[in-house]
């Protein structure tokens, strides 16, 4: 299974690497949204405006299956830290923002076996 780099922003707006961390087990959707209004002109055609901010980047979900404690307390601290952190895919994407926050699904009869999901907004 591939691994992703996962890195914490320091007070000086460094990065410093944490523990890196698998990949999600299920599709995800980034998505990108354009900030354009449309405006009917007098005449009855269509103009369009784009404020200073082109787009927006809409938040997105991951999900991981049977995660383990270490990784759930890693993603639990950074919720209640507050920390910025930047994700470096398997396929160079990164992703920086802060995961906001985390579902867990507990599955009775099996000891300590979750599944997470978590979602992540993306900094502007």
């Amino acid at each position: 299974m591939s691994t992703w780099q996962i890195y914490s922003q320091t007070s000086n707006l460094g990065w410093d690497l944490d523990t890196p961390i698998n990949r999600p087990n299920q599709d995800m959707e980034t998505k990108y949204i354009s900030t354009m209004t449309t405006i009917r002109l007098a005449d009855g055609s269509t103009a369009y405006v784009t404020p200073e901010t082109k787009r927006l980047k809409e938040p997105f979900t991951m999900f991981w299956a049977d995660a383990s404690d270490s990784f759930r307390t890693q993603i639990e601290n950074y919720i209640l830290n507050g920390d910025t952190v930047k994700i470096e895919t398997h396929t160079s994407d990164i992703f920086i923002g802060r995961f906001m926050d985390m579902s867990r699904v507990w599955f009775s009869g099996l000891d300590d076996t979750y599944d997470i999901q978590v979602t992540f907004i993306r900094a502007q």
